[in-house]
């Protein structure tokens, strides 16, 4: 009985490919890059050392030279880059949808609070994934138009980040205006294909 699921086919590494050893060579694995592969018995690759943290290229004690090292085939492994991706997150700009205490609301962030009212470095870093998030309060439709309150200040709200989604913008439609990409849309599209 044959199985259902489908053997991987191991891909040979090649040049650009980046790994990691399988056997630490001092106190951590060293990373690396394939600049060059060396035929022979046993397959060698010649690998510039990255930055286990960032991947960047690093470089000698005088900050000219690269760092480079040997590596035999079976001493290296392929770097699983997936930790490595920027993981999407709150930007100053976005639209996001927050749910919570029986009402949703749909604001654009326009900075970054610190819980305890103290400086943060959000605004200018990226957001850390723990201070308050400050919004605009804007309509889902009609070109997202800030919303006013009665006396005619502009609606304002802060929120956690736990219960805020960033929104996807449609463009312009016919009746003008751009729009928040909603579950009615997305289910009138799965319909009509």
């Amino acid at each position: 009985m044959t199985s259902k699921r489908k053997l991987k086919k191991k891909t040979p590494l090649t040049i650009g490919d980046r790994v990691i050893e399988r056997v630490p060579t001092g106190k951590k694995k060293r990373v690396g890059e394939i600049i060059f592969i060396i035929e022979g018995r046993r397959r060698k690759f010649e690998l510039m050392q990255l930055n286990p943290h960032d991947l960047s290229p690093l470089h000698r004690h005088n900050n000219e030279q690269l760092k480079f090292f040997r590596l035999r085939e079976d001493q290296c492994k392929r770097l699983n880059e997936f930790k490595y991706r920027e993981k999407k997150t709150f930007c100053i700009g976005d639209v996001v949808r927050h749910a919570g205490h029986g009402r949703v609301r749909f604001g654009k962030i326009v900075s970054f609070v610190h819980p305890e009212g103290l400086y943060t470095t959000s605004n200018e870093k990226g957001y850390n994934g723990k201070d308050f998030i400050e919004c605009v309060e804007v309509a889902p439709r009609n070109g997202l138009t800030i919303k006013l309150d009665t006396d005619g200040e502009v609606k304002r709200f802060v929120v956690g980040p736990h219960h805020c989604k960033v929104c996807e913008i449609l463009p312009m439609d016919k009746s003008g205006g751009v729009r928040i990409k909603n579950y009615w849309e997305m289910q009138l599209k799965s319909t009509a294909s």
